[in-house]
């Protein structure tokens, strides 16, 4: 038994590190593509279309993400507790929606009603539902909670509602609540195909990451797998007072900026500025 078992951890260990240069080895790849890709350019002078990019709507972010985000991305937006995240998140959503475009925005947790009054308080009350409540579904129908197979039941209801109406943005909010529900025997396999599902989409999609720390942002390689991460955290502005700042860590295809922003909400609108470095 004892031997059986060793075998199978260590079989387990064998996989993931196979999957690990696998990641590393595509990354690699697509990394030396962009290279290619800017060094023909160079050379016939001759530029490829733009790709198709989603905005922010974050005044000065855009500009530091290269034009916004590409489309089709998986981006992770990470950050701890308090950071704003669903917030950012609905911005984004309703001001590329007041643009015409297609978007939901699934909650595992917080409840349709709260995210109503997030969205009053931030001044972009929408007439449309168009969040998606599984924190309610949970509640009200205990079978539900025993479904362990959430993964394929995201699958298979986004599939459904992009045939029905062809979706443009999908977020789901947080990331970390469907790894409970999922019961991910093999999170980094799991977050692949599942990252890829949505790639095939055609959607761009922001998976809402919490964090307990500043630095503690991710578990899984969730950061590896992304094709963006952008993180907010909290800084100290004075012994009494604490910020927000915004960062981009990865963005592919995009020359993006890496520096830490401030980030600031006034009068319905989300802006950034650089950050001043703190007098001691």
């Amino acid at each position: 038994m004892g031997r059986k078992g060793q075998y199978v951890e260590d079989g387990n260990e064998k996989e993931t590190k196979i999957q690990k240069k696998l990641f590393e080895e595509l990354h690699a790849i697509n990394e030396r593509l962009d290279q290619l890709k800017n060094k023909v350019e160079s050379i016939t002078g001759i530029k490829s279309a733009p790709e198709p990019r989603i905005e922010t709507f974050i005044e000065g972010f855009d500009e530091a993400l290269d034009g916004g985000i590409p489309a089709g991305h998986v981006v992770l937006l990470a950050g701890p507790s308090g950071t704003m995240k669903t917030s950012l998140a609905l911005y984004i959503m309703q001001k590329n929606r007041a643009l015409g475009a297609k978007g939901i925005y699934i909650t595992l947790e917080e409840s349709r009603e709260s995210l109503l009054k997030t969205m009053a308080r931030l001044g972009i009350a929408s007439e449309e539902d168009f969040i998606v409540d599984i924190g309610k579904l949970r509640t009200e129908h205990e079978a539900a909670e025993e479904t362990r197979d959430w993964i394929q039941v995201l699958k298979d209801y986004l599939t459904r509602r992009s045939e029905k109406h062809k979706l443009n943005l999908v977020v789901v909010d947080p990331l970390n609540s469907l790894y409970s529900l999922a019961g991910l025997s093999n999170p980094r396999k799991d977050l692949f195909h599942f990252f890829s599902f949505l790639r095939n989409l055609g959607v761009t999609s922001f998976l809402i990451s919490e964090a307990e720390t500043n630095n503690q942002f991710f578990c899984n390689h969730e950061d590896f797998l992304a094709d963006g991460v952008i993180t907010l955290n909290y800084f100290e502005k004075d012994d009494s007072d604490f910020g927000l700042n915004i960062r981009c860590l990865k963005m592919r295809h995009s020359n993006h900026s890496r520096v830490n922003l401030r980030l600031h909400f006034n009068e319905g609108r989300f802006k950034v500025s650089t950050m001043t470095p703190k007098v001691k």
